[in-house]
């Protein structure tokens, strides 16, 4: 098991080593998928808790943009719309899987884009996870918040660079491409279009 674990993290260290890191996301295509158990089960707890669900469903599928795994929110079109198609957030996490995994390198600067509206506040979260390479032990060590911006009642588009805080410690190590994702607050509707990130590179 200690091997495995070892393995895993410098695998994910890695991870495109040499092309810079960029992810753009239009929200233009969406597709249905199936229902997944344990989407049914937490959407049951939430309904249950009287809290919204963060995602559109008809029957046993649901809609969510191409190119994440799993739910990230509801489409949004016409005048609400910031062109042709955006989407909603609320009281969710999207991205930590899939679309925004190991995609933020501790040392590196990245610029960043997006347009918004709504209620609340936009935040992109960092998941830092360090590891003894002797005893192959994990622990957390920060979920800082990289990008936040609080949304306004009409469309603004932002751009701002941002890096990883420093983290020294002397027996965990970090890895070399962390994960994260878009965090939004129960009782906060967000509304997001061209949201891109893009790793700097350096001459």
């Amino acid at each position: 098991m200690k091997c495995f674990l070892i393995a895993m993290f410098i695998l994910a260290s890695a991870v495109a080593a040499e092309e810079p890191i960029r992810v753009s996301d239009d929200f233009e295509k969406w597709e249905w998928k199936p229902v997944t158990h344990s989407m049914r089960r937490g959407g049951k707890k939430r309904l249950a808790e009287k809290r919204e669900l963060s995602f559109e469903y008809r029957g046993p599928l649901y809609r969510g943009p191409v190119g994440f795994i799993l739910p990230a929110g509801v489409i949004v079109e016409g005048d609400e719309a910031f062109k042709g198609s955006s989407v909603m957030l609320t009281d969710c996490q999207v991205g930590l899987h899939g679309r925004y995994s190991h995609k933020i390198r501790p040392e590196s600067t990245y610029n960043y884009s997006l347009a918004l509206k709504g209620h609340g506040t936009f935040r992109f979260r960092v998941w830092v996870r360090g590891i003894d390479v002797k005893s192959s032990e994990q622990t957390w060590l920060g979920f800082p918040n990289v990008i936040e911006i609080e949304a306004t009642d009409s469309w603004q588009t932002r751009t701002g660079t941002f890096e990883l805080p420093a983290y020294k410690d002397s027996k965990f190590q970090i890895a070399k491409a962390l994960s994260a994702a878009i965090v939004i607050d129960a009782g906060d509707r967000i509304y997001l279009d061209n949201f891109s990130i893009e790793e700097r590179i350096v001459d």
